[in-house]
Formats: structure tokens, C-alpha cells, sequence
């Protein structure tokens, strides 16, 4: 049986490092990825959410794209969910397809922001039964190491 992963992206930089994560990990376990985006649905009414639904699509597109072309079976969908609600999607979501993992991005945030997050890493992590691999975040090239 092939080991199956999910791929929890975000339409941020960590999302797209973790593309590149999941290829290098999926590419040595030989598994298969199932790559989802769940675009968060602000809880107050009058505030418009960060991306379309177009918008959602394809960047799950783009990163099945990307994993298809480096060898890895893979597949994926866009959906819409509270901010509130979105850990739970993706562990449910990684049960229901009988996943062995989840993968996330690793977003850094300081000060207000990280007060202020909804922080759902620290929500799967504490809700999903399986392991959770919360992958780097993109090295920032700043030229020669001294």
C-alpha cells in the first residue's frame, strides 16, 4: 500500500516552500500527495476574504503541477471554510482519504501578529492523530557565507 500525504497549503511564501518540502519527502517515501487549500472565510461579514475562489483553484494547480512534473502522483481541490474551522477541515480531510501525514507550511510571525493568528498549525498539530511535518520555511539567499 502507498503511503498517502496531505498537503495543507497557504496562497503565502511558507505555502509554496512547503511545495518544494513535500516534493524532496514525498519523492523519497515514493508516496502519493493530496494537496488542499482551504480558503479562509473572514468571520465578520463586511470583510472581503484575502483571495477568490479562482484565485484558490489555481494555486492548488499550480502545486499539483509542481509535484506531478517532479515525479510524484498527486491531486488536489479548493475549498472555502470559517477561519475558526480550518484545522479541523484538514484533519478530517487527511482521515477521510487515509492519509499517513500532513504536511504544513511554517509561517513566522512576531509581536501583534502572532498574537492576533488563528494559528492553526498549533490546531492540527493538537487535533490530528497523525504526524504532523511542518516544513521550513524558503532560505532567503544573502549572497557567499562568510
Amino acid at each position: 500500500m502507498r503511503i498517502k500525504l496531505v498537503l495543507a497549503l497557504d496562497q503565502f511564501e511558507p505555502g509554496q516552500a512547503a511545495v518544494a518540502f513535500t516534493i524532496g519527502l514525498a519523492a523519497r517515501l515514493k508516496s502519493d500527495v493530496y494537496v488542499l487549500h482551504v480558503r479562509e472565510v473572514p468571520s465578520s461579514l463586511g470583510i472581503a476574504p484575502l483571495e477568490s475562489a479562482a484565485e484558490a483553484q489555481g494555486l492548488v494547480a499550480d502545486a499539483v503541477h509542481r509535484l506531478q512534473t517532479a515525479g510524484v502522483a498527486a491531486e488536489g481541490e479548493a475549498c472555502s471554510e470559517h477561519v475558526s474551522c480550518i484545522a479541523r477541515l484538514i484533519v478530517e480531510e487527511a482521515s477521510k482519504r487515509h492519509c499517513s501525514a500532513i504536511i504544513l507550511g511554517s509561517l513566522r510571525l512576531k509581536g501583534l501578529q502572532s498574537a492576533m493568528g488563528h494559528r492553526t498549525r498549533e490546531r492540527v498539530l493538537k487535533m490530528s492523530p497523525l504526524p504532523v511535518f511542518v516544513s521550513p520555511p524558503a532560505r532567503v539567499n544573502t549572497g557567499p557565507i562568510q
